[in-house]
């Protein structure tokens, strides 16, 4: 299958092997518990009570 070093193909080959690792465990950490900034742009709108957002119209009876 492949070294977990692997998956830092992005990185130059001649980055030390410490920072390939520490690269490699924040990508890991990072998908396990998530990033809270991404995590909110992917949840559904607010559902029940809404806040005040304008006037209503009204029709009064004569």
């Amino acid at each position: 299958m492949g070294h977990p070093v692997a998956s830092t193909a992005d990185q130059p080959r001649s980055a030390s092997f410490l920072q390939r690792i520490s690269h490699w465990l924040a990508e890991t950490i990072n998908h396990a518990w998530g990033n809270p900034a991404e995590e909110a742009q992917h949840r559904p709108p607010a559902i029940g009570v809404q806040p005040y957002s304008g006037e209503t119209v009204r029709r009064r009876r004569r």
